[in-house]
């Protein structure tokens, strides 16, 4: 099996649309929310140019993948795409070994420096000296 070279897509800024790009994305999608599939009505409907594809998940800033979107639509569709984002960056972390700093091990967990012991002794981990209980 050959090795995987991972690469990071990371995050594209965005840039500024003109009204004249704005026009052009609606006519290409005839004024259809790229999420739903229901038509927007321009005059009466909150409505926003939606990346198709989340810059914060590898999409272009390009007008191919730009399409209008009802704002409830942009809204939901916008905490998946943070939420499927934020999944994606705590795997890549397991995957390389990165611990989280302000985590802390759970009292006598294995992590910690103290084990308490079936009879209620809590012993150091470390040097294995009893610090409360009977012995």
């Amino acid at each position: 099996m050959g090795y995987f070279i991972p690469e990071d897509v990371g995050t594209t800024i965005r840039g500024g649309l003109s009204k004249t790009k704005v026009l052009a994305i609606w006519e290409r999608h005839k004024g259809v929310c790229v999420n739903c599939g229901r038509p927007i009505d321009g005059a009466r409907d909150k409505w926003f140019c939606e990346h198709i594809r989340a810059l914060e998940l590898g999409g272009t800033d390009t007008e191919d993948n730009l399409g209008p979107a009802h704002w409830e639509c942009k809204r939901d569709k916008d905490a998946e795409d943070h939420a499927r984002a934020a999944e994606a960056k705590r795997e890549k972390c397991v995957h390389l070994g990165i611990k989280d700093p302000h985590r802390k091990p759970l009292p006598f967990g294995r992590n910690s420096n103290f084990k308490r012991r079936f009879d209620g002794t809590i012993v150091d981990r470390r040097t294995g000296q009893v610090i409360r209980g009977t012995r």
